[in-house]
Formats: C-alpha cells, structure tokens, sequence
C-alpha cells in the first residue's frame, strides 16, 4: 500500500486482504510504502520480484497523476512495470473543514480566505495526489488565496484537519463521513465527475 496506515488507501486494503487470505488460503500482510504521493510505494512494488507473491493497490495519483507530475524522475514506468488485475474501488472526494471553523457552506469558506489572506490551509496526501488537486481546482475556481501543505498520506492530514492545524482538506467519502458524524470535522461538499455535457470535476 503505498500510503501511511490509517488513510482511504490502507483502510481499503485490509479489507481486501482479508478476502484474498481467505480465497487463497495464504497469508496475506499488508506492507504500507508512504511518501511522494504513492511515488515510494509503487517504486517499491516496481522492483519487487515478478513471481505473483507481491502485489499492491495504485491509485488516479500513482498511475496517472505522479508521471505527469514528474515525468522521467517518477522511478517507475506505469504501464510497463506493473500487470493490471482489476478495478477495485471508485471514489469522491468530500469538502471538509475543522470542527470549529465559521464556515458553515463553500461560498463561507471562500469568503472567509478572501478576507483572511495567508489564513487557509489546506492538507493533502502529498503533491499531486487526488486530494491536493481538488484543493487546487477550488481555487482555481473562486480565485481564494489557500496554501497546500502536503502530507506523507491521507490520515496525517485529517489529524491536522480534526485538531485545527489546517483550515480544510478533501477525503474520500469511507473516512470523512465518519469524522463529519462525530462533529470532528464539518462536511461541506462533494466533489464528483459529471458525465455527458456536465462532464468534468463539479463542487
């Protein structure tokens, strides 16, 4: 799993090794890689031994957004150095804010940066990941002053999220529905791809 334990990826993963351990009869241990959006991960995975005993969960991040990101340096071929097995999860990813931030909808939160420059953050699982891309299109769309602060995975974000450290994140929906119940953390929006006309990211 090339995220740290406790984020969308890794919580993910355990499910599904549970299945396959019981399906194959083999004990399966799940081995989390983080760093570099997924990047140290699936370099790992690249260089392991091709004899079907290891195998991993990449990501929109680690096979499609990493090499754009950074090209010859990624130190793995997406396509080359992997054999596809199947799709195993689609996702969104949900707005959310502190549990005691004013904001209380997007336009507040947007409101709020404008007339607080230097004051928003936002957490990702690192540069080029889902969540830090989404957080980089809410402000490319309303033009509000938010710095990135990039994380090793999805869960330290969130912890800086619950405690204040950060004004904001996006998560998928299995870990931030949950924080949002609790009151930890306030949801604002979901972020999902609209198809036909409506095709692209929508807030």
């Amino acid at each position: 799993v090339p995220f740290p334990p406790g984020g969308p990826t890794d919580i993910f993963s355990r499910a599904v090794a549970q299945q396959l351990q019981a399906a194959l009869g083999q004990p399966v241990v799940v081995e989390n890689r983080g760093g570099a959006g997924g990047g140290v991960g699936m370099q790992a995975l690249a260089k392991s031994a091709p004899d079907g005993y290891t195998i991993g969960l990449s990501t929109t991040g680690t096979h499609a957004i990493n090499p754009a990101l950074y090209g010859e340096k990624l130190g793995y071929d997406p396509i080359k150095d992997f054999t596809p097995l199947t799709l195993a999860v689609s996702y969104v990813n949900m707005l959310v804010v502190h549990g005691n931030h004013p904001a209380r909808n997007v336009k507040d939160l947007v409101e709020y940066a404008k007339a607080n420059p230097g004051k928003v953050s936002f957490g990702s699982a690192g540069n080029g990941s889902s969540n830090h891309l989404s957080g980089e299109v809410l402000k490319l769309l309303t033009g509000a002053p938010m710095q990135h602060v990039p994380y090793r995975g999805s869960a330290l974000a969130m912890n800086d999220t619950i405690a204040g450290n950060i004004t904001y994140m996006f998560d998928i929906l299995n870990v931030a529905i949950p924080q949002s119940r609790s009151g930890r953390v306030r949801a604002l929006a979901v972020m999902e791809a609209g198809t036909g006309e409506r095709s692209g990211v929508q807030l």
